[in-house]
């Protein structure tokens, strides 16, 4: 009989919990080693993958408020890993864009991430690795669809299932 909804839940509750957490310590660990925060590195990596972006789209990429966004940002301005640019249209913009060194360190923590994640896949076969890729991408997808609300209503077989 298969379990219900509740019940798998909680499972991946469990699971994700343990496997966030181990992740986040990777990253914490790895990133530290260069001397950032998680919240700066996370930042770099939002500059890395989607250009200038203006402070409040990066607070919010990155579920922060300005105010901590702004506390992010200040030590990596200060190292030259970041720049800070007015709009030219609008001076109350404040764009955020990475520097060539900020780039340079991205792409070195970018890289080791990815070895570190190749040893973890390395454990897996082929098919797992794909699988569990495919997977993971489908639940990013459906927390990204459940926080803007649009995620469809359960039917009542569906929600018993």
């Amino acid at each position: 009989m298969p379990r219900s909804l509740r019940s798998q839940a909680h499972d991946l509750q469990r699971v994700m919990a343990g496997l966030v957490s181990k992740y986040q310590f990777r990253d914490r660990n790895e990133t530290s080693c260069h001397g950032l925060s998680v919240s700066q590195a996370y930042a770099l990596r939002a500059l890395a993958e989607r250009g200038v972006q203006p402070m409040n789209a990066l607070a919010g990429s990155l579920r922060l408020s300005l105010s901590a966004m702004t506390r992010v940002i200040d030590p990596l301005e200060e190292r030259g890993l970041v720049r800070r640019m007015r709009d030219a249209r609008d001076r109350r913009v404040c764009r955020v864009a990475l520097t060539t060194p900020g780039e340079a360190l991205w792409q070195r923590i970018e890289d080791e991430l990815v070895a570190s994640n190749a040893d973890v896949l390395r454990e897996l076969s082929v098919s797992e690795r794909e699988l569990v890729i495919r997977v993971m991408g489908q639940l990013s997808e459906a927390v990204d669809v459940w926080r803007v609300g649009q995620a469809p209503v359960a039917t009542s077989s569906e929600a018993a299932a």
